[in-house]
């Protein structure tokens, strides 16, 4: 399995609408999308306008493909709230109780 995160700052007090708009507007595109698996939306308890979304894919391939299509509709959705440009970093997922990854698939993989 594959997981890309987003790290976002919003503009002061605009958390809330943000994670709103993707969960409301991104995650039907994101269940329509091949390969998708799951999403989390973390946001910080110490930064207030701080939060990551992890989403979980079948494949690199398939996280690319959504990343290259309908994930600037996602991002166009959030950028009234945000205060500077998203950070983006791609995961490969070596261990998961949630998703039933476990080591032997790390140990198996190196």
């Amino acid at each position: 399995m594959h997981a890309r995160m987003i790290q976002v700052t919003t503009k002061p007090g605009q958390i809330k609408d943000c994670t709103k708009a993707m969960f409301v507007q991104g995650l039907p595109l994101l269940r329509q999308q091949p390969g998708f698996v799951d999403s989390l939306i973390l946001s910080s308890d110490t930064d207030r306008d701080n939060f990551v979304g992890v989403t979980f894919w079948r494949s690199k391939e398939d996280a690319e493909t959504y990343v290259n299509g309908q994930a600037r509709q996602e991002l166009d959705a959030i950028k009234p709230f945000l205060q500077n440009e998203p950070k983006f970093c791609t995961f490969n997922l070596e261990a998961s109780t949630m998703h039933r990854v476990g080591l032997a698939r790390a140990a198996s993989s190196s």
